[in-house]
């Protein structure tokens, strides 16, 4: 807590008031003692409250005077003892008797611990008001701020999204490119397919997977590029990882076709013919 929100937060006030601890009141002289304002800020509550309780002091009738004389005198007689003088206490010098006054009691709230009270009430509700719209604001600068986060996120994922999408339609629209359309092999699903797209300048082939199972567990599926009858390795992929992409797999100098076979996690050095799921040649330009 810095300084000003240790003024605000009405201790000064109930310090003024003397309704601290002795722990409290002495942490407050501590910092009155390291923070000037905190000095400047205990002294101007004082004017304050004292300014407030002389304005709306009430200055008392002339008339009460003789009235509370005599209720003292009165007071003094009842509580005295009576005793019958004697001829030697006749002779003797009159005694003087002081008449004690009348006892005096308190009776409801002083002026200055009235007007104290309601300083210091409304101090409290105007730093509790300032304290909540501090909360308030906070909250509201919290929100903004992890929206404006959120948007960034969002606007990072549209910028990726868009400049591979300009990836793939550049590869898809370069005139070195070769199209091969693997479609399903006999016996299998016919809606499975998966294309390849060969770029002649750069040799990268571009895999796009339009449908394809899950693989089973510890399977991964494995492209093939065909070239005079025998297979290379083009790597292994998951059935779901071309979802919004093309995925570049390895280089090729050129191929005769593709295929895509069912292998164990990892790969295999060779094709196994038997789990073979979609087999393609390039689409005639």
């Amino acid at each position: 807590m810095n300084t000003k929100e240790y003024i605000e937060s009405g201790v000064i006030e109930t310090y003024v008031l003397g309704m601290l601890t002795d722990a409290e009141a002495s942490e407050v002289k501590q910092m009155a003692q390291k923070h000037p304002e905190v000095q400047q800020a205990i002294d101007e509550m004082r004017a304050s409250l004292e300014g407030y309780a002389t304005a709306h002091s009430v200055a008392p009738k002339p008339e009460w005077k003789d009235e509370i004389l005599a209720a003292a005198l009165a007071a003094n007689n009842s509580q005295g003892q009576k005793s019958t003088p004697t001829k030697k206490d006749t002779q003797q010098e009159p005694v003087v008797r002081t008449m004690a006054p009348a006892e005096n009691k308190k009776s409801g709230f002083s002026p200055i611990a009235i007007a104290a009270s309601v300083a210091l009430l409304i101090s409290l509700g105007y730093n509790a008001m300032q304290y909540q719209s501090i909360q308030d604001k906070e909250e509201e600068i919290s929100k903004t701020q992890l929206r404006v986060a959120e948007l960034e996120s969002e606007n990072e994922v549209m910028v990726a999204n868009f400049e591979d999408a300009q990836s793939n339609l550049a590869v898809l629209r370069d005139a070195g490119t070769a199209t091969f359309i693997m479609k399903a092999i006999e016996g299998r699903d016919p809606q499975y397919r998966a294309d390849v797209h060969w770029n002649s300048t750069s040799e990268i082939v571009y895999l796009d997977v339009k449908a394809l199972p899950d693989a089973p567990q510890g399977m991964q599926y494995q492209l093939w590029a065909l070239k005079d009858g025998k297979p290379i390795d083009m790597g292994v992929f998951n059935a779901d990882d071309t979802k919004e992409n093309l995925m570049a797999m390895g280089k090729v100098p050129g191929a005769d076709a593709f295929a895509v076979t069912l292998e164990k996690a990892g790969g295999a050095p060779s094709p196994t013919m038997e789990q073979m799921y979609v087999y393609g040649t390039p689409v005639a330009g």
